[in-house]
């Protein structure tokens, strides 16, 4: 029986390996289907509520969030997910001046989780989340500047040797915190003490060498806006082909960000999207210069139907102009916060399947579906043995048979399912070659080699093979 499918095997590889891809960033975006970010968990601060000389590590529960694990991250690959964000607050974690130095305990744990995101054959985006030392004053800039070089230098120095799957984010919505210009776009003082901020954040990776000197970069506009004056006056460096804008767009507002007057819960008006795609096409995509929609989402309003058809328009209009997205997830479900939950993380629950669904079906015909097969070995007592096990290769394995038909995965050994949480066999009696796929009806063909359900509807569950939507028996 193996225990390592083919994508597991690349997993390993990826890890072990040091080698680096030197190819233009244009090209590495063509590879990042829809993204997933660890929201309100590394980004979380409790300075007043916790000893951070105590326990560096308490601060990624501290807003509600239960601690990350390897499971969660194979769980949302299994769902379509490549790509991976990790905000991650680095204030309280690192030392004083000159050398800021990175508390070990908090650097291994951040390791740890850019590895569960690495581990699925995707990608990683670190970067620097939520903090107060970089707010875009003029009176800041000095001292942002050494703390910026500091804290990189040090990242790029523990990740020397990764590939092109991980991701650096210089900063994450840089902003006057506080002021009128805020959220409308910045201002002269802004945009310089952003633009001067990004040049350093690039100059700094550069200088570290190694993989590092190939390094995939995203740099923000002015708080990550698409407001015209942020990015009229954003600088994109010249002379570098690995270096991403970074971009954030809760659209249409009323229905996705706002939490007060005006707020709607119905999705009937797509021009917002519209123009912010329109805009990232015109002042970025048509001059050749990458993008990453770094946060997207829709909060719950007990509309799930409504954001199911959202996220389809969303996804579609940006994959149109090549622009991958990431989706903000911080955990929250239900109250008066902002409630952007989508997969629970302590029974791995996807709490709203129909706006998966609409995030993969935006995807079409570039959709690159990954399964991670993971098995453990389990004892298995009598009481959770099958009736009838006379016709299931599985039993002399030491797994017990399926009480249905449904394949999760094919091997040397025979077609597996999961029943309970455990890998089951399926029973010869399951294989009926006379059976008609019910998508062929529709004129879709039936799927050859998966079993992995990326979409449901009245018609029945679907596949993507070779770039093509497939009924799954």
């Amino acid at each position: 029986m193996k225990f390592l499918n083919t994508f597991s095997l690349l997993s390993l590889a990826i890890i072990g390996s040091k080698a680096m891809k030197n190819i233009s960033s244009k090209e590495l975006v063509k590879d990042l289907t829809i993204g997933w970010s660890l929201g309100n968990t590394l980004d979380a601060t409790c300075f007043e509520t916790l000893d951070y000389n105590k326990n560096q590590i308490a601060s990624e529960t501290c807003w509600g969030n239960v601690k990350t694990t390897q499971e969660l991250y194979y769980k949302l690959s299994d769902l379509g997910f490549n790509t991976f964000r990790i905000p991650t607050t680095w204030s309280g974690h690192f030392g004083n001046a000159p050398d800021y130095k990175i508390n070990d305990q908090w650097m291994k744990r951040v390791h740890e989780i850019v590895d569960y995101a690495i581990n699925t054959g995707g990608y990683a985006i670190l970067n620097i989340h939520h903090e107060t030392w970089n707010h875009a004053f003029q009176k800041n800039l000095e001292s942002a500047k050494k703390i910026l070089v500091a804290i990189w230098k040090q990242i790029a120095a523990e990740f020397a040797d990764y590939d092109e799957h991980l991701i650096f984010e210089g900063m994450n919505e840089p902003r006057k915190v506080g002021d009128p210009a805020e959220w409308n776009g910045g201002d002269y003082e802004g945009w310089n003490f952003v633009n001067e901020m990004n040049d350093l954040f690039v100059k700094t990776i550069r200088a570290t060498g190694g993989n590092n000197a190939l390094r995939h970069l995203m740099i923000p506009t002015y708080a990550a806006c698409i407001n015209d004056g942020a990015i009229n006056n954003f600088k994109f460096p010249s002379g570098d082909d690995k270096v991403i804008v970074s971009l954030h767009s809760y659209s249409p507002y009323n229905f996705a960000l706002n939490n007060g007057a005006g707020a709607i819960s119905n999705f009937y008006d797509g021009s917002e999207i519209d123009w912010a795609m329109n805009t990232i096409n015109s002042k970025f995509i048509s001059r050749g210069i990458p993008v990453i929609i770094g946060e997207f989402g829709a909060m719950n309003r007990n509309n799930e139907d409504d954001r199911e058809r959202w996220a389809e328009y969303y996804i579609k209009k940006a994959t149109s102009i090549g622009v991958p997205c990431v989706i903000w997830d911080n955990g929250y479900f239900e109250g008066e916060g902002e409630r952007f939950g989508l997969i629970n993380r302590s029974t791995l629950q996807v709490v709203y399947p129909k706006l998966v669904n609409g995030l993969i079906k935006g995807l079409g015909n570039s959709i690159k579906t990954r399964t991670t097969i993971r098995r453990t070995t389990t004892t298995t007592t009598s009481q959770s043995q099958p009736t009838n096990n006379d016709s299931c290769f599985s039993v002399n394995l030491g797994y017990s048979c399926c009480n249905g038909c449904e394949v999760e995965y094919t091997d040397s050994d025979g077609e597996w399912g999961v029943e309970n949480g455990n890998w089951c066999g399926i029973k010869s009696s399951c294989s009926n070659t006379s059976r008609i796929c019910w998508s062929e009806k529709l004129g879709y063909p039936c799927c050859q080699n998966t079993s992995s359900v990326v979409y449901t509807d009245n018609d029945g569950k679907w596949g993507v093979e070779n770039g093509n939507w497939c009924g799954i028996y």
